[in-house]
């Protein structure tokens, strides 16, 4: 009995120390495959570039298998293909292994790839550290024996494929499948870090590159450059602008809120261009501001032409800017061209009127000593209920004509030369107006007879609307308005026709509308119409005469006496004209007469 006893007790101590004899095995084998996990993982994460990961799986699959050959196909466009031989391989069985690939790829949802796309990209890379020395007995086989692929996946995306060859069968184990999957998951996470490295250092080095870029080019732009923050700050400045700002006595040391500056310096022009900085900081951008830095009726002073919009964050709140660009251009130069211009044009346009005056006067005077003698060579009519024979028309009748056309040319190239003379004086906001009274209607008709004189192809109507037209403004601007509309009227009228000239009367102010049929105005022109030295050049028939500067002198003198200015296309054909005057002025000390 006690030696079954025994028996069963010295059996059951031989399975325990069996058991704990499996289990310390289990333990150290498990311990064995952390510490060759974590050794492994140690060698992709120290891995900086691509070609380090290649040898941290050259390495790690090497441990577990014998190989002819590791390669890596990645996603991309193109497509990237490294071939990693152990030594070196036959063109057949490189070529069939690139076949291989390119099956395998196609199976495991790639975008379509052909083994001629994957030759011409492949890219060997042979370190020799990791390189196998083939036996000498061993020749270099033609055909692949064995073969394993794995998609490289990233978080359930694959980003590549790990395949494996052999020239000898069954090299590998699918035992060690599992162990495969998991090295081929360490290279996948490493490769995707090391193309986001890659494409990281791309985008900073792309980065600096614009940096220095656009560094260059604000040091070599000749326009100034100012650069504020939200408040209005300015936080950037380049050369050109500091030199700009030094000539008036102003240093930048930045960082300078702009209020500051307007605190400290009380010339207009830092408040305007305070204001303009200020409409950018409201989302609004604001173009060709011209400040004047000084004033001075000899010379030009200097002249900033001031650009500024606001600069917005794509991440930011919308319309709400987080600073504000502004481009500053020096164009005193420009002004003093143009000012030396407009007083050669007054000069030649003074030099013109003296003689445009004697033959206006001398015409005029030959003009009435003809009316004279035709009114004596006429004489009385008899009364008589028989109708009178007609008589011929005697020759003074026809020079009366031939000097009233002279008379009415002589008046358009007065208008002329007074637009001419007027030129400066708008630029320099110098135009003066000499008010009177008189009545509108009366001028109206004086100015639709010159012009008729002149036209023997239009027709011109005078069409009053109004009862008392009784106005108080300056009547030669006036005239002048109204003939440089009917002139251009006929101008644009080449085949003749009706010119109708129509004065309204709405509340306190005149209209006059003047209506021709002649070939309106193109789309592409109505931005232009009143701006000066602008003529339409060509058209399909003709080219058309002008200075350009008749329209844009009305739209000042109608400017300055407080009324307005535009055209409308015809429904059927021509062009309208229109244009208001307050019954008395609306401004300036008259307006309270």
């Amino acid at each position: 009995m006690e030696s079954s006893v025994q028996s069963e007790s010295r059996t059951t101590e031989r399975a325990h120390r069996s058991s704990n004899g499996q289990h310390v095995d289990r333990l150290s084998a498990i311990r064995h495959e952390m510490e060759y996990i974590n050794t492994i993982g140690k060698r992709f994460v120290a891995a900086f570039d691509r070609f380090q990961v290649h040898r941290a799986l050259l390495a790690a699959l090497q441990e577990i298998y014998n190989f002819s050959a590791c390669c890596i196909l990645l996603k991309g466009d193109p497509f990237e293909l490294f071939i990693i031989p152990s030594y070196p391989l036959s063109t057949a069985f490189l070529e069939g292994m690139i076949q291989r690939i390119a099956n395998a790829a196609n199976v495991i949802d790639f975008p379509h790839v052909d083994a001629e796309q994957l030759a011409r990209t492949a890219y060997l890379d042979a370190p020799d550290e990791l390189a196998r020395p083939r036996g000498e007995k061993e020749i270099a086989g033609t055909e692949i024996g064995s073969c394993l692929n794995i998609p490289l996946t990233v978080e359930n995306r694959i980003i590549g494929l790990l395949s494996l060859f052999d020239e000898r069968p069954g090299s590998f184990d699918t035992n060690l499948l599992q162990l495969t999957t998991m090295i081929a998951d360490y290279a996948a996470v490493a490769l995707e870090n090391v193309r986001l490295r890659e494409r990281e250092t791309a985008l900073w080095r792309q980065a600096e590159f614009e940096r220095q870029r656009l560094e260059l080019i604000l040091r070599s732009m000749a326009e100034g450059l100012l650069i504020t923050d939200a408040r209005g700050t300015v936080t950037s400045l380049n050369q050109s602008a500091r030199l700009l700002f030094s000539q008036v006595g102003i240093d930048f040391k930045l960082p300078t809120p702009l209020y500051q500056l307007a605190e400290t310096n009380n010339a207009p022009w830092v408040s305007r261009l305070v204001e303009i900085i200020g409409q950018a900081q409201r989302s609004k951008t604001v173009t060709n501001q011209e400040v004047m830095i000084g004033i001075d009726d000899e010379t030009v002073p200097l002249t900033l032409s001031i650009s500024a919009a606001p600069l917005h964050d794509a991440n930011s709140i919308p319309n709400r800017p987080i600073g504000v660009v502004a481009v500053i251009n020096d164009v005193t130069s420009n002004k003093q061209i143009e000012r030396l211009k407009d007083e050669f044009v007054s000069v030649v346009s003074h030099e013109l009127r003296t003689p445009l005056t004697a033959i206006k006067g001398y015409t005029q005077h030959l003009v009435r000593r003809i009316e004279r003698r035709l009114r004596k060579l006429r004489g009385p009519q008899p009364e008589s209920n028989q109708p009178a024979e007609a008589a011929p028309e005697p020759p003074e009748s026809y020079d009366l004509r031939s000097l009233n056309i002279i008379q009415s040319q002589t008046e358009h190239l007065e208008r002329l030369v007074n637009d001419l003379l007027d030129l400066s004086q708008v630029q320099w906001g110098h135009l003066d107006l000499h008010y009177e009274s008189f009545y509108l209607a009366d001028e109206l008709a004086d100015s639709v007879r010159s012009v008729q004189a002149s036209t023997e192809q239009h027709t011109i109507t005078l069409e009053v609307q109004a009862r008392d037209t009784k106005i108080l403004a300056d009547r030669a601007r006036i005239a002048q308005v109204v003939g440089n509309i009917l002139d251009n009227a006929v101008k644009y009228s080449p085949h003749g026709g009706l010119i109708k000239v129509c004065l309204e009367q709405h509340d306190e102010e005149f209209q006059i509308n003047v209506i021709d049929e002649g070939i309106g105005v193109s789309p592409e022109y109505y931005d232009h119409i009143f701006e000066r030295f602008y003529r339409v050049h060509n058209t399909a028939i003709r080219q058309y005469s002008g200075i350009g500067l008749g329209l844009y002198v009305a739209k000042a003198i109608v400017d300055r006496h407080g009324g307005r200015i535009w055209f409308t296309n015809n429904q059927n054909i021509g062009t309208t004209f229109s244009f208001t005057l307050p019954g008395r002025p609306r401004t300036g000390p008259l307006a309270k007469a």
